[in-house]
């Protein structure tokens, strides 16, 4: 027996303590479907026998009606009885009317009137009695509890529905309508026992506050609750237009039926036949499918599987409107809907909160479905008789129908992630800009109007990314403010809002005594050369003011670097050198801020024969002249500079300067770079700084080297390149990366984390002596083991977070960190709506290397080692280590040899060789250390 529990356990992924519970749910609807499958054959038969099929219309409005008027009383019984009492009532009535059902029609006593009403109770029956059993079953399982146990328990009503369609289909010839009735009603009977069973071992167990929270009622109106709420609201519509096709689709073969087979218990037996055979399919499908096709798939492809299915068969149907066509539109319907379909559905419900799901949950399937089927008697009674359409019509109708139904799919699937991530966010009260593009740029209209210049500088540095027009006013007339650094950005941010008209305030600009001001307004009006007349900058070039003409000789080099024609214009060759003349001459007679934008005009302008003049003033012992210099060395792009650029690297006052300046030279720097940064002698400023230089770039071709170089390398500086890669697109957007590059990336870090994963369980394991019961473990053993332990669970979460920096790097990266916020939460329910909304962030192939490691520990990474034999490959103790010495870390790896040294297993001595091997000289010298020690003490034993 204990065999068979763990065989069902691992087959169906049922975890400790889950077994039992499951089996009660999965008995109880059992029982509700098997009476179903009793009564519904049987209704069914006695009703076209009595009527005909053409009275299905009517019943369908009869039933719509009825379920509207008892849903009020219902909502109203909520608010009065709890939901135990409540269920327990509805079977002990449905228990009751079954019997005299039964009665009834065992002693011939059958007419009109009747079979109406049995009709409509068996329909309410299925409504009613299915939806309680689904709130109950929300109301024991949280939502990663479901999504691995509903396919299991559900397959329990598709064993009961292939139990009570074969016994009708068997019985229904030999001992009568009226004793199957009867039989079903104490069916339900057995319910009220095992509905005791489930409160008193699952739900009585929760705590005062769980059990409330998941068994409270909402006082307010179910429909304006619906209506409030998207996502209530797009559920009832998918599932309303599900009811209307399967309605549709079972008078379509109900008609067909009773016109090949006019006999009543031949009918019954037919129907009871099929309907049996259907959950058969159903039960294949739910055991072996359901769970992999939700968990691989998403919810979305469990809903949309149906109306696909549908759609085929209707095209099938228009073009053969055979019989066994029919039975195979109704068989996908009956199967896939009680199967798939349905485990899709109830998954739907399980983000919604727990008093409005059990105040609104019973209302949607009861009444949405009773609406749905009396909209199909009206089509039927009003469409289809009243213009004596034929079948196609339906068919056709159908068709149409489905295609708003995928649509209606859509929208509940993004309400289902949408409720998710509002649940992470209120619950770990994450905080969440939702201020509108607008409002940021009313905001920054106030900052311009009275903030200090420190607050304006801010928001002028943010006007790139909330251009438009409105700001061109209050921009402008920051270019009279008292500070000439609001100036000169201010006049940095015209050229985006400007759409290309000069502004002519900027020309007065050009005559304050400031170099910086100077230069920005002669950068704006050079950018707008074509709209001035010939030989506008004549005038700026030989003006007397050496603020003036200094700034326009900068400024020309910078246009003119690669424009020779407009350089020849202005005879900037000449003026450079007339410049270099003179200051060869008379250096003190320049002012400083000349010399620089003199020193930067021979980067742009080129010539290696006015290299020298840089270069005088690389090591120049004033730091602005010799910032001067680096830039104008990038700007030459000469590869002389770049040794000296690399060395500056090692310099904080000039790090940045260089950085810039390294950059500059562009995408052919790459390679230069990627060589010297590959070379064991090259620069080790390079190895530090090289991200920084990459990013400075800022091209696709930088980020993807990048990208390859994080690949390798210490884990702490493989962290730092992805968080500089996400800060880069935060500023940049895009990254303009093939998806199969963030794949790589992931696949990677997965497998990676596995294995520290599966060392941390075994370390853990060890620690307890229960990996090697025989070992003889020291104290000093166990303590240096303790932190190690401690170092990969450090390093563990790192990686973590290294990936979903990934992820943030390819998908939306506010929602992704707020996933990973949510599986950082001490509540298990935040880490189980996590899971869901991940599943709807991130794409199939991303999710089959991501959820394993997160279901095996990341969700409950203290969880009973007892569990992790079955989720994670624990290695052996030789080959934990050799792992975590091929981890690139020195902490882990320097604790791992103080775990072999205190150890004295001999056989792991291999293991430290190969660590004296290693690149790291710290490491080497540690393992050859620890392996002179156990040579040491095996010689003396």
């Amino acid at each position: 027996m204990e065999w068979l529990s763990d065989r069902i356990r691992k087959i169906f992924d049922i975890r400790s303590g889950e077994l039992s519970i499951s089996l009660l749910m999965q008995l109880y609807i059992f029982l509700i479907i098997s009476a179903l499958l009793v009564v519904k054959p049987t209704v069914n038969a006695l009703f076209l026998s009595e009527l005909g099929a053409d009275a299905l219309a009517e019943a369908f409005v009869i039933i719509a009606i009825a379920a509207v008027a008892g849903s009020l009383l219902y909502n109203k019984s909520l608010e009065r009885f709890k939901l135990k009492s409540l269920m327990r009532y509805t079977l002990m009535v449905f228990t009751g009317i079954f019997i005299i059902m039964g009665t009834l029609v065992a002693f011939g006593y059958f007419n009109t009137i009747l079979a109406y009403t049995f009709y409509t109770i068996v329909a309410l029956f299925a409504l009613l009695a299915t939806s309680q059993f689904w709130v109950m079953a929300n109301v024991v399982f949280n939502v990663r509890e479901a999504k691995r146990l509903f396919g299991f328990i559900g397959a329990g009503g598709i064993a009961g529905g292939i139990f009570g369609g074969y016994l009708t289909s068997l019985l229904a010839e030999h001992v009568g309508n009226g004793i199957l009735l009867i039989f079903a009603g104490f069916l339900i009977m057995g319910c009220i026992f095992v509905m005791n069973a489930i409160w008193r071992n699952r739900v009585d167990k929760l705590s005062s506050f769980k059990r409330k929270e998941r068994a409270t009622v909402s006082s307010e109106n179910s429909v304006k609750l619906i209506f409030n709420s998207k996502h209530l609201s797009s559920l009832a519509a998918v599932i309303g237009i599900g009811v209307l096709v399967a309605k549709l689709v079972d008078y379509q073969f109900s008609y067909i039926s009773s016109r090949n087979i006019p006999d009543s218990q031949e009918l019954a037996s037919f129907f009871g036949f099929w309907f049996s055979t259907f959950n058969i399919v159903s039960l294949v499908i739910q055991l072996f499918l359901t769970r992999h096709i939700l968990a691989r798939r998403g919810v979305s492809a469990g809903l949309a599987a149906l109306p696909i299915g549908i759609v085929f068969c209707c095209v099938g149907l228009l073009i053969l409107p055979e019989l066994w066509i029919v039975i195979v539109l109704k068989g996908l319907d009956g199967s896939l809907k009680q199967s798939l379909h349905k485990s899709a559905v109830e998954l739907l419900a399980l983000p919604i909160p727990s008093d409005v799901k059990n105040k609104t949950k019973t209302f949607i399937d009861v009444v949405v479905d009773s609406i749905a089927t009396g909209l199909a008697g009206l089509i039927l009674i009003f469409v289809v008789r009243a213009f004596d359409l034929s079948p196609v019509f339906i068919t056709v109708l159908i068709l149409v129908l489905v295609v708003v139904w995928v649509f209606m799919i859509n929208q509940v699937r993004d309400a289902y992630f949408g409720t998710f991530k509002e649940q992470i966010i209120n619950r770990e009260q994450i905080k969440v800009d939702k201020r509108s593009n607008s409002m940021v740029r009313n905001n920054m209209k106030i900052i311009f109007e009275s903030g200090g210049a420190e607050d304006i500088l801010y928001m002028l540095d943010r006007v790139p990314e909330m251009a438009h027009r409105s700001l061109k006013a209050p921009i402008i007339k920051l270019l009279q403010h008292q500070d000439h650094r609001v100036k000169a950005e201010a006049i940095n941010q015209l050229k985006h809002i400007d759409r290309g008209h000069p502004v002519p305030e900027v020309h007065d600009l050009i005559y304050i005594d400031d170099d910086n001001v100077v230069l920005t307004a002669m950068q704006y009006l050079m950018a707008q050369d074509t709209k001035f007349p010939a030989q506008f900058f004549e005038n700026y070039l030989d003006h007397e003011s050496d603020y003036i003409s200094s700034a326009a000789l900068l400024c020309l080099a910078q246009e003119t670097e690669d424009n020779p024609k407009l350089a020849s214009k202005y005879n900037l060759d000449l003026r450079i050198n007339l410049f270099l003349d003179e200051l060869d001459r008379n250096e003190s007679s320049f002012r400083k801020q000349e010399i620089i934008e003199l020193v930067k005009a021979i980067g742009y302008a080129k010539g290696e024969n006015r290299h020298r003049f840089i270069l005088r003033y690389f090591n120049d012992p004033d730091p602005e002249l010799k910032t001067a210099a680096l830039v104008a060395a990038g700007n030459t792009a000469h590869e002389r500079f770049l040794p000296l650029l690399l060395d500056e690297l090692e310099e904080s006052r000039f790090r940045e300067s260089a950085i810039r300046a390294i950059a500059d030279y562009g995408n052919p720097i790459i390679t230069y770079l990627n060589k010297r940064y590959s070379d064991p002698m090259g620069p080790k400023s390079l190895k530090k700084y090289l991200p920084d230089i990459l990013l400075e770039l800022g091209t696709t071709k930088a980020v993807r080297a990048l990208l390859m170089i994080s690949k390798n390398g210490p884990l702490k500086y493989r962290t730092r390149m992805i968080v500089e890669l996400l800060k880069f697109k935060k500023e940049n957007g895009s990254l303009e990366i093939p998806q199969k590059t963030f794949f790589k990336m992931i696949r990677k870090e997965c497998e990676d984390y596995k294995q520290l994963q599966g060392c941390y369980y075994s370390q853990r394991i060890l620690e307890r002596s229960n990996l090697y019961p025989e070992r003889v473990i020291s104290i000093t053993e166990t303590g240096k083991r303790k932190k190690l332990i401690l170092a990969i669970k450090a390093t563990m979460d790192d990686s973590l977070e290294r990936i979903f920096n990934i992820l943030a790097l390819h998908f939306n990266y506010k929602d992704v960190f707020i996933a990973y916020r949510g599986l950082q939460s001490e509540k298990r329910e935040t880490r189980a709506a996590t899971m869901e909304f991940l599943e709807g962030l991130i794409t199939r192939n991303y999710k089959s290397q991501l959820f394993p490691i997160i279901e095996a520990g990341i969700s409950n990474p203290d969880g009973e080692l007892s569990e992790m034999h079955d989720r994670v490959a624990l290695p052996t103790e030789m080959q934990c280590y050799y792992h975590l010495l091929q981890v690139e870390d020195r902490k882990i790896n320097k604790l791992v040899i103080k775990v072999i040294a205190d150890s004295n297993n001999p056989e792991l001595v291999p293991l430290l060789v190969r660590a004296t091997t290693k690149k790291d000289p710290k490491i080497a010298a540690a393992a050859s250390e620890a392996y002179m020690k156990i040579r040491n003490l095996s010689k003396t034993a």
